[in-house]
C-alpha cells in the first residue's frame, strides 16, 4: 500500500510553468511502452500514442501504479482525439484511488473533464482547479459595452464614397464673391463632388483598388494600396495611382475617346467598424499629364466613404 501512495504523489507533481503543458510524469516502471506513450503525447502524436498505450495495458508485470497512470493517460488520448469514452477512463482511474491527479497538465477543458469524473463519483471539488477559476475572474468589473477592436479583416472589399475638388470649390465660391456674369468658367468636365463607387483587396501591409468616377465624363482609377501598421481600431494607408477620364467632348463638342489622364498621390486612414464594415477618409493630390486645356494642371481632392467585406 505503501508503494501505491508513493506512486500517486510522485503523479501529483505540480506543473510550474504554462510552456511546460506538455511535460507527462512518468512513474518508474519496466514497462517499455510508458514511456513511448509519454515521448509521443508531448509530441502530440496522440493516435499512435494511444496504440502504445494498448500495448502498454497488455504488459503482464504491470503493478498497480502503472494501471493507474495508463487509465489516467487512457481518458487524455481519448479527450485530445475527441472520444466521448474519456470519462470512463477517468472514472476506471479514480476507482483505483480517489486521490489521483492527472500526469499532465493539459488544457482548462480536459481538466474540466477529469474533475466530472469526479463529481459522478460523488468525490469533492479538486482545489488547484478551483482556484484557477477563481484565478481567471476580473477583480473588478468591467464597464459594459467596453471592447478592443474586431479582428482585422482582410481580402476582397466593396467601397463607396464622395469626392470633393478642393480647388474647383475654391475658385467656385472666389467667383460667388465677385459678378457672376463677370466670373470665369472652368474649362473642366470634373464635377466638384463626385461619387465613386470602388472594388478592393488588401493583405496585411499592401493592397490595391480599382474605382469607377460616376460623372459626365467617367473615370477609371488604378491605384496601389500600403498600410504598414495598424492603431487598434484605426489602420493609416498611402496610395498612389493613376486616373484616366473618358468619353469627353472637345471644343467642336466632339466625343472623345481619352479625355485626360492624371498620376495621384493619397494619404489616409480606415476604421474598422465590425467584421463586414470600415469607413474612411482620404486627402490626395492629382496632375494631369494629358487633358489640354480643358482641364486644370493639378487639383486636390477629400473623399470620404464607406466599405464593406462580402
Amino acid at each position: 500500500m505503501s508503494a501505491v501512495v508513493g506512486a500517486l504523489t510522485y503523479l501529483a507533481v505540480p506543473v510550474a510553468h504554462a510552456e511546460e503543458s506538455s511535460k507527462v510524469v512518468v512513474p518508474t516502471t519496466k514497462n517499455p511502452y510508458i514511456s513511448a506513450v509519454a515521448t509521443l503525447y508531448k509530441k502530440a502524436r496522440y493516435e499512435e500514442a494511444q496504440s502504445k498505450l494498448e500495448k502498454a495495458l497488455e504488459w503482464k508485470s504491470n503493478g498497480t501504479q502503472e494501471v493507474l497512470w495508463l487509465k489516467l493517460m487512457q481518458g487524455v488520448l481519448q479527450a485530445e482525439l475527441a472520444q466521448g469514452n474519456a470519462l470512463e477512463s477517468f472514472k476506471e482511474a479514480l476507482a483505483l484511488n480517489k486521490e489521483a491527479q492527472l500526469p499532465v497538465q493539459g488544457s482548462r477543458r480536459l481538466r474540466k473533464l477529469f474533475e466530472q469524473a469526479r463529481s459522478t463519483l460523488g468525490l469533492p471539488a479538486d482545489k488547484e482547479l478551483l482556484a484557477q477559476e477563481l484565478d481567471v475572474r476580473p477583480v473588478a468589473p468591467v464597464a459594459p459595452g467596453v471592447s478592443g477592436p474586431p479582428p482585422r479583416r482582410y481580402g476582397m472589399s466593396v467601397g463607396l464614397r464622395v469626392e470633393v475638388d478642393v480647388l474647383e470649390v475654391s475658385m467656385l465660391l472666389g467667383a460667388r464673391g465677385e459678378d457672376e456674369e463677370d466670373a470665369p468658367e472652368s474649362g473642366s468636365t470634373i464635377l466638384p463632388i463626385t461619387p465613386a463607387v470602388s472594388l478592393g483587396y488588401t493583405r496585411e501591409k499592401l493592397g490595391g483598388a480599382l474605382t469607377l468616377l460616376v460623372q459626365p465624363s467617367p473615370g477609371l482609377r488604378a491605384e496601389g494600396q500600403f498600410h504598414p501598421l495598424t492603431l487598434g481600431w484605426v489602420r493609416p494607408y498611402a496610395r498612389l495611382g493613376a486616373t484616366a477620364f473618358f468619353r469627353e467632348k472637345d471644343a467642336q463638342g466632339v466625343y472623345t475617346f481619352l479625355g485626360g489622364v492624371s498620376g495621384r498621390g493619397a494619404l489616409g486612414a480606415d476604421v474598422q467598424l465590425n467584421s463586414r464594415m470600415f469607413v474612411f477618409a482620404d486627402v490626395a493630390y492629382e496632375r494631369f499629364f494629358i487633358g489640354g486645356d480643358r482641364y486644370r494642371s493639378q487639383s486636390v481632392l477629400f473623399s470620404v466613404g464607406v466599405g464593406l467585406f462580402p
